[in-house]
C-alpha cells in the first residue's frame, strides 16, 4: 500500500527505474500528477515489476501506487492472451496429492505442472501438495494492472491454504508468498498458519543434509522475481543457501536492487514491441555472462519458461534453484536443471 506520508517526492522511484529512468525534474513531475490522480504516461509506460518499490528509500511503495493508478485509468494495456493465461490460473482442476503424515505440506499454486522434474527427489518426498486454481494467489494480477484482484481475492485464498489444517506451509511460487507475508496485512487479514518461503525450505534442509552436499563451485547469475520486491529482506537467506552449495552469486549490474523483469510482462505488452521485449531480455543475459556466470539460476517457474532457452544459447546453463539443490545433493537430474532437455 503506498504511504503518501512517507513520500518526499524526491523521484528517485522513476529516476533510478531501469524501464523509464527519468531525469530528476520530470520524474517528480510525474510522481505528483500519480499522488493527485492526474495523467501520466507512467501508467502506461511501467512494466509493473514493482522495483520502485525496493528503491524507495522512504519504503513508500511507490509502485502500489502506480498499479492502482494503472487500473483506475485502465491506461495499462496487455494482450488479450495474457488476460487468458491470468484466468486460466484461478481456473485449474485442484487437488491435494497426500505425503507422508510427519512431513511439511507445500502449496504450488497453480504452476505445478509447467516444469517436468522439478519436483523430484529427496527434498520432495512424502510432502503433501496443495496443486490447481483453489491454491491461485491472485498476485499475478499486479501485471495486468489490476490490484484489486488480490484484495477481492485474498481471503478465499488463506482460508483454502488454512482448511487444510497445516501448520505451517511451504511456498514454492514466490508470488504466493509475497501475498501471505505482505499484501494480506495491508488487507487486514490474519494467516492462521506460518508461509515458510521455498528458498527457507531449502536452507534449512541443506543445514539438516549438509553431511550429503557437495559443494558445486559454480558462479552464477541470479534471475530476481518481481514479487521478491516485496520480500527482498529474504535475499540475505538466499546467500546463505548459495554458500552452503557451494555457489557463488556474481556481482553484476542486473541484480538485486536494479534487477530486470524476466521479460514475460513486456511481451504481454501492447506498447511494447518484440525487439524492445527481446532488447531488455539479452541485456539480463549478457551482462550475466560477462560478469562470469556459468548459469542462470532461477525462482519463478514464469522467469524460467521466458529465460531458459535464451539463456542457454548464451552458454548459460538455467537451474531453478530446488534443481540446484538437488545437484548438490548428488542427484541426477530427468529434464534438466530448468525442466527442459536441450538437445
Amino acid at each position: 500500500m503506498f504511504d503518501e506520508s512517507k513520500c518526499t517526492l524526491c523521484g528517485e522511484c522513476l529516476i533510478k527505474c531501469p524501464y523509464l529512468a527519468y531525469p530528476e525534474d520530470k520524474a517528480k513531475i510525474e510522481f505528483k500528477k500519480l499522488i493527485d490522480g492526474e495523467n501520466t504516461p507512467v501508467t502506461t509506460d511501467c512494466i509493473t515489476c514493482a522495483a520502485c518499490n525496493m528503491i524507495c528509500p522512504e519504503g513508500a511503495n511507490p509502485f502500489d501506487l502506480i498499479n492502482d493508478r494503472q487500473e483506475e485509468t485502465g491506461s495499462f494495456k496487455i494482450t488479450e492472451a495474457a488476460i487468458r493465461m491470468f484466468n486460466l490460473g484461478s481456473a485449474l482442476p485442484s487437488k491435494i496429492i497426500k505425503g507422508k503424515p510427519e512431513k511439511p505440506v507445500m502449496s504450488i499454486c497453480s504452476l505445478g505442472d509447467l516444469l517436468p522434474g522439478v519436483l523430484e527427489g529427496q527434498l520432495f518426498d512424502g510432502l503433501t501438495f496443495l496443486k490447481g486454481g483453489k491454491y491461485f494467489c491472485y498476485f499475478g494480477w499486479i501485471h495486468a494492472g489490476r490490484p484489486s484482484l488480490l484484495k477481492e481475492n485474498a481471503q478465499k485464498f488463506v482460508d483454502t491454504l488454512a482448511k487444510t489444517g497445516a501448520k505451517e506451509i511451504i511456498l514454492f511460487h514466490d508470488d504466493c508468498y509475497a501475498m501471505l507475508t505482505n499484501k494480506v496485512k495491508e488487507y487486514g487479514i490474519e494467516v492462521p498458519f506460518k508461509p515458510i518461503h521455498i528458498i527457507e525450505y531449502l536452507r534449512d534442509y541443506v543445514k539438516d543434509h549438509i553431511d550429503q552436499i557437495k559443494k558445486l563451485n559454480m558462479k552464477i547469475a541470479y534471475q530476481q522475481p518481481c514479487a521478491s520486491r516485496y520480500t527482498f529482506e529474504k535475499d540475505n537467506m538466499l546467500d546463505e543457501l548459495f554458500e552452503l552449495i557451494g555457489v557463488e552469486r556474481v556481482n553484476r549490474k542486473y541484480d538485486r536492487e536494479n534487477a530486470l523483469c524476466c521479460g514475460s510482462i513486456q511481451g504481454s505488452m501492447l506498447n511494447v514491441s518484440k525487439d524492445e521485449q527481446e532488447e531488455w531480455r539479452m541485456r539480463n543475459l549478457i551482462d550475466a555472462k560477462q560478469a562470469g556466470a556459468e548459469a542462470m539460476v532461477f525462482l519463478c517457474p514464469i522467469c524460467v519458461l521466458g529465460l531458459r532457452s535464451r539463456a542457454k544459447a548464451q552458454g548459460l546453463e538455467p537451474y531453478i534453484i530446488s534443481n540446484l539443490v538437488r545437484v548438490a545433493l548428488g542427484e541426477e537430474l530427468t529434464h534438466g536443471g530448468a525442466g527442459k532437455i536441450f538437445k
